[in-house]
């Protein structure tokens, strides 16, 4: 149903005040994020890093393994996971230095230990990368998060190559 028919049959003063809500969320989208929802964006990364940290990970076939969200039961590999976040933050900020992130994943993808400094090295990152994700628009991080998604699924179906 286009917008037009939706508002053909509200009263003058019901048009107005969706037009106006509309108005309100397109302002919204053109905002930076706060700090809370930068935190919260970069949540399940961190938990799984602070994860490691304490010495308690799950596993499933030998990959340690994190909750993508806490509410349900989708896990992924904290390496693929990993992987994921280096791809969204170098489409947002290609001078950004994820190096720390990107030993950590070759080498949980490798089967090699970790040492809690590499750790502390990926949870500065974050801290850092949170300090940066604040100066974008929201409507830019949403797009980029789709844009990787799409990636994501394209590369599940085979329709693009690993590289």
């Amino acid at each position: 149903m286009s917008r037009t028919k939706q508002l053909s049959g509200l009263s003058p003063r019901s048009r107005a005040k969706y037009l106006a809500a509309c108005d309100r969320y397109q302002a919204d989208k053109q905002k930076p994020p706060t700090r809370k929802q930068a935190q919260a964006w970069l949540a399940p990364i961190r938990s799984a890093f602070v994860e490691m940290l304490s010495g308690e990970v799950d596993s499933y076939r030998g990959y340690a393994i994190t909750r993508i969200h806490h509410a349900d039961n989708d896990f992924a590999r904290i390496d693929h996971a990993a992987n994921g976040f280096m791809s969204l933050i170098t489409r947002l900020m290609p001078d950004f230095d994820i190096s720390p992130v990107q030993r950590v994943s070759k080498k949980l993808a490798n089967g090699i230990l970790l040492e809690a400094i590499e750790l502390h090295d990926c949870l500065s990152l974050l801290k850092r990368c949170e300090d940066a994700l604040i100066t974008f628009k929201r409507d830019e991080l949403i797009e980029a998060a789709k844009v990787e998604m799409i990636s994501i699924e394209f590369e599940r179906l085979g329709l693009k190559d690993d590289s």
